[in-house]
């Protein structure tokens, strides 16, 4: 396919499917956009109908305090109105009877009176005590033939019922009290809430009074509540509903019971009664049948508890009118969605004819461009001459054939860099290449010259060509395990080049890979022989070519370290020449040096395994630091004692030989035992003075 047909295509099928996602899209938003206002519409629609029941409920709550509010403040005139009646009418036989008849005889008179008065369809009755706690006139019946004590009588809730009568008496002259009390003729002694008015009957003391029973007076309020809120009515399948706290139900389903009846849903009616008990009333959810249906729906219902009556009010909203809403409005969007593809698709077909003229328009001037371009670029590769611009009618094509023209210039400089950079590095980096046997398959010329041997000698080989006798086997195991696992490999290697001298790199080896397979080995390196040879002398006595005490007290924290980490023993021999003062007094420090030398030729010759190390640690003071255990450290030290007194080095100044001997103090340890270096070289210091102590050329082991 030619590449102008090629952008045509991906310019004509780009813009196709950019209108297609576009419509798409657009459509795609509004249905998401849709299908969240649903759950926007079904919340904030249910919330209108809880706000609208929970109005309906707190409307019928309101209503029915109002009610009792009324009803109490009528009740309160009329005992008020009754009770002054009855005082005029005690105060007016008292007058009549005072200067004629007895006291006894007036307060039978008034009693009689006040007895005597009723009123039709009405169940209330006077009440007489004297303030000092006698009844007068009790329950309906007259006291006065006896001494009736009424002044410790209490109410169910404990309160003295005419020790208070008499304190509104005595202090205020009239007033009204709530209490409980049992009902005259009654065959239970049940209390019952009621309302009194007490006024005070100055001339004997007394106070006269009526009561109300709450109960009697809101009998005919709660009945006609109840026909009211049966004849409350709403659109749909809504309605309010009344229940007593102990499951009487009173107005179900929008009608009132005219014998209450138990609540026949005994759950629902439960989760009501558990709702209620909230001051503010509360939602609830459960399913319920409509009316003259059998079919149960969800629905949510808001009650409120009336305290003075015990009634549950309540009233609930069926949600599958908030389903009817969302149904509604999903019949509009569809009908607005078709609408659209309508006018989207008629748009559509025209976007996509423009389209198709302009690509077909657009590919003949970049056929012509690309034609002209591919010849002449074929050319210049060629034979190396520049594209000619001229005829490149699009900016980016004369900008793409400028960047090839300067492409061409560059590439061979380009080589002859490449070149220059390659010799560079094949004759200053040592650089060897090996298969995964270890056989080597290519060098560079700086490995050749620091190793000696020519390339021919070296190919086909492998590295222990270069390894240098000292090095221990376990070190190239280790390597070759690092590197068999897939893993880089970077340190110091030892090496001998061709003609015996010994030389240091710093290699790093890479294994590699072809499909996951290893295939061989490359390995860069760095000359550090000159680094380790300074190394070497920094951490070396020059007289004697021990390690000096500088690299001890390095080297004694590592070992210590070692020990711990691999819980290995840990022993330090520290040797002190006995009279060597005297030695060097007799023959001079010249024959002194030489038997240092000689000393120190036989601790290095003693101390050659790996884990060995010998120091000079001053004058002629020697230390070894070795892994062997307490037993093998004692044996150690006896062999090292033995053979330089059998150097046979003369000293006439000694007093224990006549010939040089030493003295050896010893701290054998396991790892974990030991706490510091400085601690351990103090044991092993004052066990070499013990060694002195007891005679000299012996040892002492701690």
């Amino acid at each position: 396919m030619q590449l102008s047909n090629f952008i045509t295509r991906v310019i004509f099928t780009t813009a196709f499917i950019s209108t297609f996602l576009a419509f798409s899209i657009s459509i795609i938003f509004q249905y998401k956009n849709f299908q969240n206002d649903k759950v926007h519409i079904r919340e904030e629609f249910t919330q209108l109908k809880k706000e609208q029941i929970k109005r309906e409920v707190l409307s019928v709550y309101n209503l029915i305090e109002q009610k009792e509010e009324l009803l109490i403040n009528s009740v309160k005139a009329k005992l008020k109105e009754r009770v002054g009646q009855a005082n005029n009418l005690a105060m007016n036989i008292y007058n009549e009877n005072k200067d004629t008849k007895t006291q006894e005889e007036i307060e039978l008179l008034i009693a009689r009176a006040i007895n005597n008065i009723n009123y039709e369809n009405d169940k209330t009755y006077f009440f007489i005590n004297s303030n000092k706690g006698r009844a007068i006139l009790f329950n309906k019946k007259i006291e006065l033939d006896s001494y009736k004590d009424v002044w410790k009588l209490k109410d169910e809730n404990n309160n003295f019922i005419v020790q208070l009568q008499a304190k509104i008496a005595l202090e205020n002259k009239e007033g009204f009290l709530a209490n409980t009390f049992v009902k005259p003729n009654s065959q239970d002694t049940k209390q019952y809430s009621k309302i009194s008015f007490v006024e005070l009957f100055e001339p004997y003391n007394w106070h006269i009074g009526m009561g109300e029973y709450l109960d009697d007076i809101r009998n005919y309020a709660k009945n006609e509540m109840l026909e009211l809120i049966s004849s409350v009515k709403f659109s749909g399948d809504n309605y309010l509903f009344v229940n007593t706290i102990d499951a009487q139900t009173l107005v179900f389903e929008g009608r009132k019971i005219e014998i209450p009846a138990t609540h026949p849903y005994k759950n629902i009616f439960q989760q009501q009664l558990e709702v209620a008990q909230n001051p503010e009333g509360g939602f609830f959810s459960y399913k319920f049948k409509k009316i003259n249906t059998t079919k149960e729906y969800d629905k949510i219902s808001f009650v409120k508890k009336y305290e003075k009556y015990n009634w549950i009010i309540g009233c609930g909203v069926y949600l599958d009118e908030v389903e009817k809403e969302l149904i509604r409005k999903e019949a509009i969007f569809k009908e607005t969605i078709y609408q659209q593809l309508i006018y989207m698709s008629i748009m559509f077909v025209l976007i996509i004819i423009g389209l198709y003229l302009t690509s077909k328009k657009i590919f003949k001037f970049i056929d012509i461009n690309i034609n002209h371009l591919i010849s002449s670029f074929e050319k210049a590769s060629k034979e190396n001459k520049k594209i000619d611009t001229q005829n490149l009618t699009y900016k980016e094509f004369v900008s793409l054939a400028n960047n090839l023209n300067i492409t061409l210039e560059n590439k061979n400089e380009t080589e002859i860099k490449l070149q220059d950079y390659i010799q560079i590095i094949n004759e200053n980096i040592i650089i060897s290449s090996t298969n995964k046997d270890g056989f080597i398959l290519d060098v560079s010329e700086a490995f050749c010259k620091i190793s000696a041997y020519t390339k021919e000698e070296l190919i086909g080989k492998t590295h222990k060509l270069v390894r240098h006798p000292d090095t221990p086997t376990k070190f190239y195991e280790d390597m070759w395990k690092k590197l068999l696992d897939g893993n880089i490999w970077k340190g110091e290697i030892h090496n001998q080049d061709k003609n015996g001298r010994e030389y240091w790199v710093y290699a790093i080896i890479k294994p590699i890979f072809r499909k996951e397979e290893l295939v061989g080995f490359t390995a860069i390196r760095t000359n550090i022989t000159d680094k380790k040879h300074i190394e070497h002398l920094s951490i070396t006595d020059e007289l004697t070519q021990l390690y000096n005490r500088r690299f001890f007290n390095i080297k004694i924290v590592e070992e210590i370290n070692r020990a711990k980490r691999e819980n290995n023993h840990f022993s330090f021999l520290i040797m002190d020449i006995d009279y060597f003062k005297q030695y060097n007094d007799t023959y001079g420090h010249q024959k002194g040096d030489l038997a240092l030398e000689r000393v120190a030729n036989l601790l290095k010759k003693k101390s050659s395994r790996g884990s060995d190390f010998a120091f000079r640690l001053g004058g002629e003071e020697f230390g070894i630091i070795t892994t062997l255990d307490k037993e093998k450290a004692i044996e150690f030290a006896n062999l090292i004692k033995n053979e330089i007194e059998n150097l046979q080095i003369e000293h006439k100044k000694s007093e224990i030989s006549k010939y040089l001997t030493i003295s050896i103090g010893i701290v054998s340890k396991e790892g974990v035992d030991i706490s510091d270096s400085d601690t351990l070289y103090k044991e092993a210091d004052d066990c070499l003075y013990e060694a002195k102590r007891s005679g000299r050329n012996s040892i002492f082991i701690l």
